[in-house]
């Protein structure tokens, strides 16, 4: 920004509909996901003849492709951004194409893919099959024999967020036993036998992997109370009440990461992620608290006037209290930033080899995937029609919303108040058509699921690709509708015009 000032980009945004970028933007471009993945593979045939043309481009976009590639490769660090936030694999593969095609062409490019969870990533190099496959072993309708089963384990979701609510009904009637560990109650948890109390991401330690690849560990920030206890935990109860942990039980945390490793071959480096809970320094443990960290007896005062013992913690080399090393651990077990005369994590630059530089100790955590060597790349060739409109059908788009779309953080009242409230978004040029207007009731019908009607408001976006329209994901009120997907819209109980 102290650079370019005033000057804008070159920055190019193409999404569904118009975002808050668009006025940083240098171009912006708006269209249903298999048009943003054309121009995607558009631009990467500008860049590399070899890449595939897209046939049947319009002259505007082809024009669009061929400035984007322009300005690609003038830039001197040019970055690709994309993710899964429409829903589309083709959009996630004209992505790729457009970085290969810069490396191709002597223009290293970085790529970057968001993903929809903290543990997206993690949990697919996990190798679960499918939700879908799921629902069809328990309901005897998988398209293979020799799998049976009658006992449900639903660890920390709402399969009402994931799925069709008369699938997910299906599938727990049709389960003998219902399980559910997770920390918060929701319509799966209303339905199960048995529910099992788990500690939040602040009450637990684990490994997470983030969007880049990399493994990093978290710990406790305190100790849950009560019956609540890790997720790993009830699952190791449940092996050992079924005699099936006899040969090799896991004790702690470390136990826990090294079955994950010796299990899945690509998340074996997760073991070097952080130290193990038996790492000291000076026969010292990493303080959790920091040394002015005052008040502790009177915080339980109300209690008991003698200070209790502070809790041991056998799954991490962190101690629950301000005693300890009290120098610089290593980065992947720093608790905090803090140095004399500075606060919280405006200390940073104490930590780093030099200021904006890597953390003294390297960057925690451990990458899983990493860049393979120069090789010959075979283009993505699967690219999807160009969008056509269907008469008295509209093609429902995801739209995305900073605040209240996410599920544990929907709960804060605070953040409660700034989500979207549910609502069906129209170009204004359909609804001029339609007779809508913003504001008017309407009724949506997804194609797939005819039993399932939704009254939302109308909002007027003029940024939607006409023939679209568009619901905001992640809202309770909207929970189950898998996106994009063809739909019908109806007002007042009259089924409207095409």
């Amino acid at each position: 920004r102290g650079a370019v000032q005033q000057e804008r980009g070159p920055l190019f945004v193409a999404a569904i509909t118009g975002t808050r970028l668009d006025d940083v933007a240098t171009r912006t471009f708006c269209g249903v996901p298999d048009d943003l993945a054309r121009l995607g593979f558009a631009v990467a045939h500008a860049l590399d003849s070899r890449a595939p043309p897209v046939p049947g481009l319009p002259d505007t976009m082809r024009t669009l492709a061929d400035t984007i590639a322009k300005a690609l490769k003038a830039a001197e660090r040019p970055l690709i951004v994309s993710g899964m936030g429409c829903a589309s694999a083709a959009v996630f593969e004209a992505a790729a194409s457009v970085a290969w095609a810069l490396c191709n062409t002597g223009h290293p490019a970085e790529l970057c893919f968001a993903v929809p969870e903290c543990n997206s990533l993690g949990a697919a190099m996990t190798g679960g099959a499918s939700l879908e496959l799921a629902f069809e072993t328990v309901l005897g309708t998988a398209a293979y024999t020799g799998i049976a089963a009658d006992t449900v384990i639903i660890l920390e979701n709402d399969l009402y967020r994931r799925a069709d609510a008369a699938a997910v009904d299906q599938f727990l009637a049709a389960a003998r036993n219902v399980v559910v560990i997770d920390h918060i109650s929701h319509a799966t948890s209303a339905r199960a036998d048995v529910v099992l109390p788990a500690g939040t991401f602040a009450e637990t330690d684990g490994t997470l992997i983030n969007n880049e690849g990399r493994a990093q560990r978290f710990f406790q920030v305190f100790v849950p109370q009560s019956d609540i206890q890790e997720s790993w935990r009830w699952a190791q109860d449940l092996m050992t009440a079924a005699g099936a942990d006899k040969d090799d039980p896991w004790l702690n945390l470390d136990q826990v990461t090294a079955a994950c490793a010796a299990s899945i071959p690509g998340l074996q480096p997760i073991l070097q992620a952080a130290p193990t809970a038996d790492f000291r320094i000076d026969g010292q443990k990493i303080p959790r608290q920091p040394h002015r960290y005052s008040g502790r007896t009177a915080m339980l005062a109300n209690i008991d006037v003698h200070e209790p013992e502070p809790p041991e913690d056998p799954d991490a080399p962190l101690s629950f209290s301000m005693e300890g090393y009290p120098n610089h651990p290593p980065p992947a077990l720093n608790p905090r930033f803090w140095a004399p005369g500075w606060n919280s994590v405006q200390a940073l630059n104490k930590f780093q080899d030099e200021v904006g530089g890597a953390l003294t100790g390297g960057d925690p955590g451990v990458r899983l995937i990493e860049p393979l060597p120069a090789r010959k790349v075979e283009y993505f060739s699967n690219m999807p029609p160009a969008f056509e409109r269907r008469a008295g059908e509209w093609l429902i788009v995801p739209l995305h919303h900073i605040f209240g779309t996410e599920e544990l953080s929907a709960l804060a009242p605070s953040l409660a108040e700034l989500a979207a409230k549910p609502y069906l978004a129209l170009n204004p040029g359909d609804a001029a058509e339609l007779g809508l207007a913003a504001g008017d009731d309407s009724q949506l019908q997804i194609q797939r699921n005819p039993g399932q009607k939704y009254k939302l408001p109308v909002r007027l976006e003029p940024g939607l690709q006409r023939g679209s329209a568009g619901i905001p994901v992640g809202l309770t009120a909207l929970a189950g509708i898998v996106v994009p997907a063809w739909g019908k819209v109806t007002r007042l109980g009259k089924e409207i015009p095409s």
